[in-house]
């Protein structure tokens, strides 16, 4: 009741504590105009120099706009709550919340409450909570599979040995290639079939990692229609993780846009820095992203969720591993592989811990 008391009295009380809340709160006047907005909902609206109408939020298809619920709450003089709205704020990027909407008196006048919390992020975590229970049978089935692999890996190692002592000494390049990836697969089965905590792990520059995947992307005809591009953040620091497991796992997807652009079209990899990173039930300081993203026809929606499943996939082609190996491989190293689509822009994101130090 002190409390209550204090707000009565204190107004800059009240300002403070709505300035530092992580509800996104919005007051509006009669006419849609702003009446108050906190430091939450600035961030979450997209506002800074200019101030749209909230009305004029574009939602997702299959979501009525948020103007259409306010005027309904002010007509039906009753409240009402959003569960899971999808809109697209102001600077274009998509948000998911929890909207309460209803009406208030100020100052003898009627004023609209709009009340924002985001779930887009606990969606997200509860997904990878999913995930990570599904990697760990796959790594099961992985184990199993690894033993039919070797045998014929050393016959093409055996093969390309032999090559390389026939061939012009030009060509060594080539037979260097195919006996380094040769003996990188072979060690990544092996590590692959170990325990997590067993996993060895290194400090590593991301970059080496993706310019060594473009290189083995362009040395292949079949992609001479694909334009690969580079988006690099030179500022990441050297990160801990197995060198030959994140080529694999980036490798895995690369290939999957290629294959997604039928060869002809765009492949970017862009490097970016994250800080307060939550991945599972662990909350990292700092990660770094590695994300692929290709400008070919998208995922369909009931696709998306499954994509990370064994036998999943949306090409004819192959029996829908790769994704499955690939986010086995980067959750054996204490990160996970996100991914978003649409039309024209299907991007997989890899995120791993810069620091080991973890806040539970």
């Amino acid at each position: 009741m002190e409390l209550q008391k204090k707000i009565q009295l204190d107004s800059k009380f009240l300002l403070d504590i709505l300035e530092n809340i992580s509800t996104s709160v919005v007051v509006l006047n009669e006419d849609g105009s702003y009446l108050f907005v906190n430091s939450s909902a600035l961030d979450l609206l997209g506002l800074s120099i200019k101030f749209p109408e909230v009305s004029t939020l574009k939602p997702t298809i299959g979501h009525m706009s948020i103007d259409f619920h306010i005027k309904s709450v002010n007509e039906d003089n009753h409240s009402k709550m959003l569960r899971d709205f999808k809109f697209k704020n102001f600077e274009g990027h998509e948000k998911i919340v929890d909207c309460n909407i209803s009406q208030a008196s100020f100052e003898n006048k009627n004023v609209t409450l709009v009340e924002f919390t985001e779930t887009g992020r606990l969606y997200t975590i509860s997904l990878e909570q999913n995930l990570i229970e599904q990697e760990r049978a796959t790594r099961e089935m992985i184990k199993g599979l690894s033993h039919e692999i070797k045998n014929p890996l050393g016959g093409i190692l055996g093969a390309a040995q032999i090559l390389e002592k026939s061939l012009d000494p030009s060509y060594a390049k080539f037979t260097n290639i195919i006996k380094k990836e040769t003996g990188r697969l072979v060690n990544l089965l092996n590590d692959m079939a170990l325990p997590v905590t067993s996993v060895n792990k290194s400090f590593i520059n991301i970059h080496e990692v993706t310019e060594h995947v473009i290189d083995l992307f362009q040395f292949d005809l079949k992609n001479k229609n694909i334009v690969f591009e580079k988006d690099y953040d030179p500022s990441i620091p050297d990160i801990e993780t197995n060198k030959e497991q994140l080529i694999q796992a980036l490798i895995n997807l690369v290939r999957n846009s290629v294959q997604a652009l039928n060869y002809e079209g765009n492949v970017t990899l862009k490097t970016r820095a994250e800080p307060s990173y939550t991945i599972g039930s662990s909350k990292y300081s700092l990660v770094a992203k590695i994300e692929v993203i290709d400008n070919g026809p998208g995922i369909p929606d009931d696709k998306l969720k499954e994509i990370f499943y064994p036998m999943v996939s949306t090409k004819t082609e192959g029996m829908g591993l790769g994704l499955t190996i690939a986010q086995s491989i980067i959750m054996q190293n204490s990160g996970l592989i996100e991914c978003t689509s649409k039309k024209r822009e299907t991007i997989f994101t890899i995120v791993l811990p810069v620091k080991s130090d973890v806040n539970e």
